[in-house]
């Protein structure tokens, strides 16, 4: 490819990435709880910033209503990116995850949702908030079921 010139880090090269294995791909996921999850529209794909939490099989996602939930119930294919970005073109590091997407309806559903949601965020208390229950009861929760998990990364 032809290299691009930037001001902020001289040249920045495209193509000279790498596969991750499942093992980074897993270091990836776990370190972060954060990512862009991309719908499918009627016309448009629709990409919103979530938070997500992994549980090794399914991640999980709590969202009001809108557009992303709309498009859930009418097509349930997505696509979550998970990224970490370093000097412009030197480093980045990602991580697709594309699948089906449910919402979730069931209590054993919503509290699995809670839970891969505070271990994701580093929270590690065994005892479940009543707060933390009421505002997932009132939340759609969506369980994003991958069907593949893959990474690449650029790293100078």
């Amino acid at each position: 490819m032809t290299e691009k010139p930037s001001a902020a880090a001289g040249r920045v090269r495209f193509g000279d990435s790498r596969p991750l294995d499942d093992g980074e791909v897993q270091e990836l996921v776990e370190r972060n709880w954060w990512g862009v999850l991309s719908t499918v529209g009627d016309t448009h794909p629709y990409a919103v910033p979530v938070v997500y939490g992994y549980d090794g099989e399914h991640f999980y996602i709590a969202s009001r209503s809108g557009r992303k939930v709309e498009h859930i119930e009418a097509r349930s294919g997505v696509c979550l990116n998970i990224v970490e970005v370093g000097r412009p073109g030197e480093h980045w590091t990602s991580v697709l995850v594309t699948g089906a997407a449910e919402l979730v309806a069931d209590a054993k559903g919503h509290l699995a949702a809670i839970l891969a949601l505070r271990r994701q965020a580093g929270i590690t208390a065994r005892n479940v908030d009543p707060r933390d229950l009421a505002r997932m009861a009132a939340a759609r929760v969506i369980r994003v079921c991958p069907s593949e998990i893959t990474g690449r990364a650029r790293t100078e």
